[in-house]
């Protein structure tokens, strides 16, 4: 069904339909010496116009709105045509889906033991990966960078691991969750990591638009939300927190109020349940925990963001395959990874109802059998995992 879709899709592809071109644009203002420029609405119309003059959706440009350091990456592909560099960066995004299920290869030996195609097939046939390659999006980069990160601390490597995850800022709705979980259970060495990382990036930023934009980024994140607030950005399109509530409750003070209480509430429960010892039993899962709430709490999350479920999905898909038994947590983990791996839903919501914040409720799904399954009887099966993981 992907492949269809994206072969019917290719000449919309050709044309600068995809969010990849916010990012092309970004790199050639960057090439050109312009990158104060970065966020200016005129500048990147103008730069876009250059390449996808095509497009018929569009009454303005396609923002750019990640952190400055990121555009840097894109430079080097503004030297290519715009079809040459969508590709090529999907490419990349291939062999970065590639190298994180190489990573996650020691963790995932049930699911091998089917097939050694088996992950990779599960990473093709989940739609948000599909949406990222179709849209020339960075999500397939972050999943990477997370499974680097949950690697690195499986072996003790807190600092690298620390690194791993102030690499992934330009999606800092994700990562700040997940720093803040691993604040709460002192995490020092891995927090120190992240830090420096971050210090790093920033001069990256100062260096490519300067100081000024760097400090006004902020501000023009907001200009920008509010601007796409009924389009692109509408929050109740979002499978999170914020999609739900909007969605039921509008998007006033109330709602505000509402999801900042829920999301904390959400991350103080990953940092009981987990207790991010590599050495106890319920690590696994509890990284597939904390990584599942950092979806429902972020704040802005589109479709390919999703990828990076990928993670707690098939760590959890291991689990059920080691364990044994009939609780609860077993039959909620088994109902969410059936229903996300069901690429028709997402079709049905998305493209025909327009609900596509209704996603939330099975991403909370799989959130509370994970929780449960820390929390209940699972004890001793935990411990068994862990040992034949590492066997």
């Amino acid at each position: 069904m992907h492949a269809w879709v994206f072969f019917t899709l290719r000449q919309q592809v050709r044309q600068g339909y995809p969010d990849f071109t916010a990012f092309y644009a970004a790199g050639k203002l960057v090439r050109r010496g312009q990158g104060p420029q970065l966020y200016n609405m005129e500048s990147q119309a103008r730069v876009q116009q250059e390449f996808a003059s095509g497009v018929k959706i569009r009454n303005g440009p396609l923002p750019f709105t990640h952190p400055p350091f990121e555009a840097a990456l894109f430079a080097p592909l503004a030297l290519l045509s715009y079809s040459s560099a969508y590709w090529l960066w999907n490419a990349a995004s291939l062999l970065a889906l590639v190298g994180f299920l190489l990573l996650l290869r020691p963790h995932t030996r049930q699911l091998r033991a089917w097939s050694e195609a088996v992950p990779f097939l599960a990473g093709l046939a989940f739609f948000p990966v599909f949406v990222c390659l179709l849209q020339g999006q960075d999500s397939l980069l972050l999943l990477l960078l997370f499974g680097l990160a949950f690697v690195a601390m499986k072996g003790g490597h807190d600092f690298l691991a620390g690194i791993c995850l102030g690499l992934a800022l330009f999606r800092f709705q994700l990562v700040l969750p997940v720093v803040a979980v691993l604040f709460l259970r002192r995490r020092w060495k891995l927090v120190a990591g992240f830090a420096l990382t971050a210090v790093a990036l920033a001069a990256v930023s100062a260096a490519v638009v300067g100081w000024g934009q760097v400090l006004n980024y902020p501000q023009e994140l907001l200009r920008i939300s509010h601007a796409q607030g009924a389009a692109a950005m509408n929050p109740r399109v979002m499978p999170n927190l914020r999609g739900a509530v909007s969605s039921l409750a509008g998007d006033g003070n109330f709602a505000h109020v509402l999801i900042a209480l829920l999301s904390l509430g959400l991350v103080g429960l990953a940092a009981e349940r987990w207790k991010a010892d590599p050495q106890q039993p319920g690590f696994t899962l509890g990284f597939a925990l904390t990584l599942t709430v950092a979806v429902l709490v972020s704040y802005h999350m589109m479709a390919h963001d999703l990828s990076v479920l990928l993670i707690p999905l098939l760590l959890a898909a291991e689990w059920l395959l080691r364990q044994s038994g009939r609780g609860i947590p077993r039959r909620l983990v088994t109902a969410a990874i059936g229903l996300l791996f069901l690429s028709p839903i997402y079709f049905l919501l998305w493209f025909r109802y327009q609900r596509f914040s209704l996603l939330f409720w099975v991403v909370a799904l799989l959130a509370a059998g994970l929780s449960f399954a820390l929390e209940h009887g699972d004890a001793p099966q935990l411990a068994r995992a862990a040992g034949n993981s590492e066997s």
